[in-house]
């Protein structure tokens, strides 16, 4: 192949692992949108012109130019309202799921006006409709801190934090469901790259099907202090990363000061522990308006046999 593209930071020539996006419709918008990170590859002995559309049935696509990529390069790139499509229906998701297929296709041309198209990569991507409010589903954790607490949650320093940050408080500024969402505060304690993580630790119930939601929103102050990438794991594995690795660029490389969802399996009958953590860059220290604020609200694990 000459051109590649791939959703996860696995390296060719390993085999891209099959991925699977997971969506609930619970309180989503209709229609509603999907955002997702591609990372994109050129083999090519030239530079290419990328472009990523997709296609699959009652979706709308809009085809994206990447720019150009030079031979032998890669780079990760997060599309923001990539796709929209009509939210299902309850009716659509018998038992609280269905399925459906997306086709990923990546083109690589040889001009900057996009008309001489050289390669074309299709990834076919599985998508998990769910209902988080179907009666099929027990919901086994809601955290929505409406109790004026932070319902176990903590946060930790990764690196170069402030000392005293992140901090972690209920807030009223941003909920999905009042009065309180959870808060944690991280405040760069260098110029460069700040990263921080919240977390908490669950046993999950021994069911057939397990999903863990996450709504979350990330804020930040001052323009220098700039997004670089959104990633929930499970312990150390990475279950979905949103941005792109850190780079010493003023530059965002995940949309900041919206909501949006996350949902991910987890393992049946399993103690583990998820994380959230955010990384930025900034330019100047000190400077106590570079700060970066990331929102839970409504945190969901449901399960159902």
């Amino acid at each position: 192949m000459t051109i590649e593209l791939r959703l996860t930071d696995v390296d060719p020539p390993t085999a891209e692992p099959a991925r699977t996006i997971y969506r609930d419709i619970a309180n989503l918008p209709d229609p509603t949108t999907l955002g997702i990170t591609i990372r994109y590859f050129n083999y090519n002995d030239a530079g290419l012109y990328m472009q990523i559309t997709g296609s699959a049935t009652g979706y709308t696509f809009t085809p994206i130019n990447l720019g150009l990529l030079a031979s032998g390069a890669n780079i990760y790139k997060n599309l923001d309202n990539f796709a929209s499509r009509a939210k299902p229906t309850v009716a659509q998701l018998p038992n609280g799921e269905m399925s459906e297929n997306i086709t990923l296709t990546l083109k690589g041309y040889t001009d900057s006006g996009y008309t001489n198209l050289k390669w074309t990569f299709n990834r076919v991507v599985t998508v998990i409709w769910i209902n988080s409010t179907d009666a099929a589903f027990t919901v086994d954790e809601l955290d929505n801190f409406d109790d004026g607490t932070v319902q176990g949650w903590a946060a930790a320093a990764e690196y170069h934090v402030e000392s005293g940050y992140p901090t972690l408080a209920v807030a009223t500024n941003y909920v999905l469901s009042t009065p309180y969402s959870l808060k944690m505060r991280q405040l760069n304690g260098a110029t460069g790259e700040t990263r921080s993580r919240l977390y908490k630790s669950f046993t999950t119930p021994n069911k057939d099907k397990v999903y863990a939601i996450f709504d979350c929103r990330v804020t930040r102050g001052h323009y220098g202090a700039r997004l670089k990438y959104v990633n929930f794991q499970r312990d150390s594995t990475a279950l979905v990363f949103l941005g792109k690795p850190y780079d010493d660029v003023g530059a965002d490389n995940f949309v900041a000061d919206k909501w949006f969802r996350i949902v991910v399996p987890l393992p049946k009958n399993t103690t583990l522990e998820l994380r959230v953590i955010i990384d930025e860059y900034t330019d100047t220290y000190p400077y106590s308006a570079y700060w970066q604020d990331l929102y839970l609200d409504d945190f969901k694990i449901i399960s159902k046999s």
